[in-house]
């Protein structure tokens, strides 16, 4: 799954950079090249006032579309010249800012008055439902003189002005639909996959993706306007929700930052800032619920600007402590820092970024999002790589606490424990159950001999003979110093002794060269029992050993079996 995802995301990102491309494209609309503005400070500016002849000298010429004073509570008043208008046919002036609480076009009338059009947050029309505030001119209206428009936000208060004929504005409002829906339908995807993987892992990281996400997208239902696609009675809210909106997407930010990065451990000082960060998202989220605008823009905006700068720093962190996973987060946060500069400077006042597309910050959010599975995919990746070698090293601790170093054999300690459970599954299914105890014959002499070296090649070589001798069910195990004992699952009285036959013969068949031209044949007593009703660990162990005993008693190098 964590490989399926990786693609896709691939993929996404690839859609995502095309998307870009095409929407940075050159449109079919009319902004004007010449506009006049002028703040009302009053804010009880008419259309009479602001079209006399005493305003007239008080409008500041911008050779731009871009309407902005920042965070002003100010009405903006802007002159726009009607030859900029297309000449023929109905026309649209667009104002691309959704969460603008009044719009007012005013067109001169052949009375000489005005023609007032109006739409917002806070005066809705049920016909603009377009993700921006749109007002159609009649065919009839005038192609000389001036169009003033007015605007007041509680929100920042700036827009991007566009004309269009009415044909050119339907397209490009289908244009943007589509846009809009391939970005969302990214973002949505990347929740979908994540949230598959969330209930295969059940890690913590994916839930915080999947929460961020989602919110994110919410974020930007509110930021381009598609949230205008509610009922009209739902525009005077959007303020306050979209602040509420923007402190989810924060607050689960910082908190997929927190785990993906597993902060504690990677970047342990950056944890003071995320911290920090996630109580402010809760005051915007309280802000946001008051309905204090205001305040709530403000922190929104520099929030917005703080947060990829913590979490960029939060990665470097990270990367430094080895933490690989982290070049993907790491991108993935810078290009949403371009795109919350760019719309935060767009929101403050800033004009430098006029060429780019309006939504550009969408953009950025699908593609972060894109590469924060990518990020994901990868971490879990390093997680299984993790659990593997740690898989791999339990079970060669396993095998070192079960395993003699010296002959590879069970140890006593492995012994103890099979021999209990053996008898028990014995006892229950009524299986038979063979238990063979060696002992190499005059083994201190040979060590007393050649030394401890020889010995133990003699031991390690005898191990060797055990593992080919017996079968894949039995356990051969180093029971003591020169003492060998051999489990035997479902061996009757005949299985045991042809198993003590090929030890015996294996073992004659051997010759050790100790040194100084000796040649040395090494020789072993078996002793051999199996289970009976009743038998406990001890009482076989005691009968077998007791027929070792008596293999030793007889001359050596013999095999004694006893079932009594």
């Amino acid at each position: 799954m964590p490989r399926v995802s990786f693609i896709l995301a691939l993929t996404s990102a690839l859609l995502v950079f095309l998307l870009f491309i095409c929407s940075a494209a050159p449109g079919a609309d009319h902004p004007p090249t010449e506009v006049g503005f002028l703040k009302d400070t009053t804010g009880s500016m008419g259309i009479v006032q602001a079209t006399s002849a005493n305003t007239a000298p008080l409008y500041q010429i911008k050779h731009t579309n871009r309407m902005s004073l920042g965070f002003c509570r100010d009405p903006l008043w802007v002159r726009i010249p009607l030859d900029q208008a297309p000449a023929q046919g109905r026309w649209v002036l667009e104002v691309a800012a959704p969460w603008m609480d009044r719009v007012d076009l005013y067109l001169p009338d052949p009375q000489g008055g005005w023609q007032r059009q109006s739409t917002g947050l806070e005066q809705p029309l049920a016909s603009n439902r377009q993700g921006v505030f749109a007002l159609k001119a009649p065919a009839d209206s005038p192609r000389s003189g001036y169009a003033y428009l007015r605007l007041q936000s509680v929100l920042s208060l700036n827009a991007g002005l566009r004309i269009w004929s009415e044909d050119a504005f339907e397209i490009n409002n289908s244009t943007d639909t589509f846009l809009y829906g391939l970005l969302y339908g990214v973002m949505g995807a990347m929740v979908l996959i994540n949230l598959l993987v969330l209930l295969t892992t059940r890690d913590r990281a994916y839930l915080m993706y999947v929460l961020y996400l989602l919110s994110i997208m919410a974020h930007q239902f509110c930021l381009q306007g598609q949230i205008l696609f509610l009922p009209t009675w739902v525009w005077p809210l959007v303020p306050s929700i979209s602040l509420v909106v923007s402190a989810l997407a924060l607050f689960f930010g910082a908190a997929f930052c927190r785990v993906f990065l597993n902060i504690k451990k990677n970047a342990p000082f950056a944890d003071y800032f995320l911290r920090g960060f996630m109580a402010a998202s809760l005051v915007l989220l309280v802000l946001g619920v008051a309905g204090e605008i205001w305040w709530g823009t403000w922190l929104v905006h520099s929030l917005a600007l703080v947060g990829p700068l913590i979490g960029i720093y939060a990665g470097f962190m990270a990367l430094a402590r080895g933490f690989r996973p982290a070049r993907f987060y790491l991108v993935a946060w810078v290009v949403l820092l371009f795109g919350a500069m760019s719309w935060g400077a767009w929101s403050m006042g800033g004009e430098f970024l006029v060429p780019l597309p309006r939504s550009l910050i969408t953009i950025a959010a699908a593609l972060e999002s894109v590469l924060l599975s990518l990020a994901l995919a990868d971490r879990i990746g390093v997680i299984q790589r993790e659990r593997n070698v740690l898989a791999q090293r339990e079970r060669r601790y396993r095998q070192l606490s079960t395993t003699d170093e010296l002959t590879g054999l069970f140890n006593s300690r492995y012994f103890r424990s099979k021999l209990a459970s053996e008898i028990v599954h014995a006892h229950e299914l009524g299986h038979p159950l063979g238990l063979v105890l060696l002992d190499v014959d005059d083994f201190k002499r040979y060590n007393d001999t050649y030394g401890h070296t020889e010995g133990d090649k003699v031991l390690e070589t005898l191990g060797r003979l055990l593992r080919s001798a017996v079968r894949p069910a039995d356990s051969p195990c180093r029971y003591g110093g020169d003492e060998f004992a051999i489990l035997l699952p479902g061996a009757d009285a005949e299985a045991s002794r042809e198993v003590c036959r090929r030890i015996s013969e294996a073992l004659a068949r051997c010759v050790f060269l100790p040194g100084n031209g000796a040649r040395e044949v090494v020789t072993a007593s078996l002793g051999a029992t199996q289970i009976k009703p009743g038998d406990d660990a001890y009482s076989l162990l005691k009968r077998a050993d007791r027929a070792l005993y008596q293999a030793k008693d007889m001359g050596k190098n013999q095999t004694v079996g006893l079932s009594a």
